[in-house]
């Protein structure tokens, strides 16, 4: 008889070397990475927040804001990326959506897409301004890099979870993460509603932006880590429950610190600095 084309079987693999490893392995050398990063100098939140964007941003002072005459770890379009990345989590996680395995409708794909696209576009424009005498669509302000960062982050939450869910979850969601064109609106508007608060660049948003720079970019780096680790050790499609994804976390986080140092190392020999 053959296989069932349709069948909703998680996938299985024979076991590799990779899986005959000890857990405990698994379980100590990326808790000692985690620790010794947040033991290593330099010591502080924000401190470790601007090392983390080190590696991952250019950290322009012009093109990022000042929360109490500190620079914000991130630039402004670094910063709406990761708003947007963890305000379409967030809206996953009220919405029971955490295992949708569907993307949205063809339609609000495109727009999805189109947010991306118009990041680019910004991005591009923006970066040809360093160029003396090159030629500008339009003069780039901190506020086209934070609205642009955050469509882009929002897409790429409600793109990236269904492939996450394919990889990680034994019986994935038949849920679309995105349903309608009035989620959509809604997420829009909460997002350029906290772009609003971080152009005030108050006092008080240093901590809330200083958060948001290390959980973003090592939360994202850990899902990516976690499905490495469920790939290596041939348990893809094996999950049931969060509890069960804590380790391939915790080790996809200690990968994502790994990256890290090694482009801070990489970018200080390279710039000097």
């Amino acid at each position: 008889m053959e296989p069932d084309a349709h069948s909703s079987e998680p996938t299985t693999y024979p076991p590799s070397r990779w899986s005959l490893i000890p857990k405990a392995l698994f379980i100590g050398v990326p808790t000692a990475i985690i620790g010794l990063f947040v033991s290593a100098p330099p010591q502080g939140l924000w401190e470790k927040a601007r090392l983390i964007g080190y590696a991952l941003c250019h950290q322009m002072p012009e093109r990022s804001f000042f929360f109490h005459e500190h620079q914000s770890p991130l630039c402004a379009r670094c910063t709406g990326m990761y708003l947007g990345v963890l305000l379409g989590l967030i809206f996953l996680v009220v919405r029971r959506r955490t295992h949708a395995a569907r993307l949205p409708a063809a339609a609000l794909i495109s727009v999805l897409i189109g947010f991306i696209t118009i990041m680019g576009i910004d991005g591009v424009n923006s970066t040809i301004s360093i160029i003396p005498g090159a030629p500008q669509l339009y003069h780039t302000t901190n506020i086209h890099r934070i609205v642009t960062g955050t469509l882009y982050g929002l897409a790429i939450a409600m793109l990236f979870i269904p492939v996450l869910s394919s990889a990680i979850w034994k019986q994935p969601s038949g849920d679309r993460t995105l349903k309608n064109w009035r989620e959509l609106a809604i997420l829009v508007v909460i997002g350029f509603a906290l772009d609003a608060i971080v152009l005030t660049q108050a006092d008080w948003l240093l901590y809330p932006i200083t958060i948001i720079s290390i959980i973003g970019p090592l939360l994202l780096l850990g899902f990516m880590g976690a499905v490495i680790v469920l790939t290596v050790r041939n348990l893809v499609n094996v999950v049931d429950r969060w509890p069960q994804l804590i380790l391939p976390l915790t080790a996809g986080v200690a990968l994502g610190l790994v990256l890290i140092t090694l482009m801070d190392v990489f970018r200080a020999v390279v710039t000097g600095g």
